[in-house]
């Protein structure tokens, strides 16, 4: 049971985001042969590359900070849902 506290919400978020923005990308044909496309497609890559790097390293600063992992995991919880809100209202 100990692998389970190394599963976080911002590493579950982390992953499930970045492989879902990757199969976006590589699923849109204009990033790859110049058929017109533009480079947006790539810069919002390395947005979600540079946010993704960031809330990996928040997790692990506030795990070495925060023995309880329940704590780490309710707060976790509620900035993901607070950016959530923030970003879809």
């Amino acid at each position: 049971m100990t692998w389970l506290k190394r599963l976080t919400p911002f590493r579950v978020a982390v992953i499930l985001f970045l492989g879902y923005q990757l199969v976006l990308f590589f699923n849109t044909p204009s990033n790859f042969n110049g058929g017109g496309g533009s480079a947006w497609g790539g810069v919002a890559l390395i947005a979600m590359l540079f946010w993704g790097t960031v809330l990996w390293l928040v997790d692990l600063l506030m795990r070495k900070l925060i023995k309880d992992h329940w704590i780490v995991f309710v707060i976790q919880l509620l900035a993901l849902l607070a950016m959530f809100l923030f970003l879809d209202c």
